[in-house]
């Protein structure tokens, strides 16, 4: 592997070219992360930096970065004119934004945002600039104007008076998703993922094993894949990717899903969450005293997350998870396939929580007439996003 070159971490942009332009403002400092991030997903790069972008990051490690030539100024083959797949501006400063307001077109940068616009390619402007300029009426009133036109802006929250440019992994995303939600047989899809908890009392709680990394990366992959994504949240580890409700408890996540369905029912749900069996009938409403020999606590079902989507919409497609351990993996895939008929699911993940991060399969994937085992987690991702593709045929 020669120095320059990105190991690949997803297809979501593969054989698609990408035409990065970046523009004078200090984020530009972020172009090489950015740039290799593109990479490992597969874009093709043609990049174009202003004069301004130079004084702040050299156009050598652009290069480097992206494994194209630079363009900084005019040339003779104006390759601005080529229409790629998504033109990325990145940063977009407050005197680009103005520019594509005015139809201004002093520079190679704004001659491939024009022509990509008249082409009716993908554009995404990442702002980035101090709060002060950002909240200023004009600039609000120019996003404005650039949304109603068809661009793409992706604005992060504000930090230390700034809106700084979001993180590469954030960007991309975002961009991947633009790029492909005009494929076919693109779904509306409510993934669940993480553990549950349920309380003791004031300070302790019963709760299960689940990092959520499963269900992560699968909302992951199939926003890239440009299918709209609903997330709910229980207990997760840390992650950049940002849940749409948190639930931490099963009635919680009961109550979640009743209130994505309120607003638009998803046609696909992916249920990788574990959600508790039993919880306390009786939580103490007291801290319970840690010298006081504990006293049994009884249990009771708790709501079952899987019945209340099927009986709120017979329609709904569901994938759900199985896990299990010590058992040989025939016994496994019967136990799936009970499971996908005691919760009338259409498809069930079996895993071995020995072969998580061990050496065999990662998984086997469970549909009525068929079983395919997994090797990994990203071809997990793969396989289900073909499932919900080929469901919305």
């Amino acid at each position: 592997m020669r120095d320059s070159d990105v190991q690949l971490s997803g297809d979501s942009l593969k054989g698609k070219m990408v035409h990065l332009v970046v523009t004078g403002g200090i984020a530009a400092v972020e172009t090489v992360r950015l740039a290799r991030e593109l990479r490992r997903h597969g874009a093709e790069i043609t990049v174009t930096m202003t004069s301004e972008a130079t004084k702040i990051i050299s156009p050598l490690a652009v290069g480097w970065a992206t494994g194209s030539e630079v363009n900084t100024g005019w040339s003779s083959d104006l390759p601005g004119l080529d229409t790629p797949d998504l033109v990325l501006v990145a940063p977009a400063t407050r005197n680009t934004l103005s520019k594509i307001c005015a139809g201004v077109m002093d520079d190679p940068a704004m001659m491939a945002i024009t022509a990509a616009s008249g082409a009716g390619k993908t554009i995404l402007l990442v702002p980035s600039m101090h709060d002060d300029l950002f909240d200023d009426a004009v600039t609000r009133d120019m996003i404005e104007t650039i949304k109603s036109i068809g661009y793409k802006v992706l604005v992060s929250p504000s930090e230390e008076g700034r809106r700084k440019q979001p993180s590469p992994s954030n960007i991309v995303r975002f961009a991947a998703a633009k790029i492909n939600e005009n494929l076919p047989n693109r779904a509306n899809i409510a993934v669940i993922y993480g553990a549950t908890e349920s309380s003791i009392d004031p300070v302790r709680v019963i709760s299960n094993k689940s990092s959520g990394k499963t269900g992560i990366h699968i909302s992951d992959y199939l926003e890239r894949m440009g299918h709209g994504v609903t997330r709910i949240s229980g207990v997760v580890e840390t992650s950049d990717v940002q849940s749409d409700i948190n639930a931490r408890t099963p009635q919680e996540m009961v109550d979640a899903v009743r209130d994505v369905m309120s607003k638009s029912v998803p046609d696909v749900w992916i249920v990788a969450a574990a959600v508790l069996d039993f919880q306390p009938v009786n939580p103490s409403m007291e801290k319970m005293s840690s010298s006081d020999r504990p006293t049994p606590i009884d249990l009771e079902p708790s709501p079952r997350l899987i019945d209340y989507i099927r009986s709120s919409d017979s329609d709904a497609r569901i994938i759900s998870f199985k896990l299990e351990s010590g058992i040989e993996i025939e016994e496994l895939i019967s136990r799936a396939r009970s499971h996908m008929k005691r919760c009338e699911s259409d498809a069930v993940v079996a895993n071995l929580l020995e072969n998580l991060d061990g050496p065999g399969p990662r998984a086997h994937l469970v549909t009525k007439n068929d079983v395919d085992e997994i090797s990994d987690l990203e071809h997990l991702c793969i396989s289900i996003e073909s499932i919900v593709s080929c469901w919305m045929e």
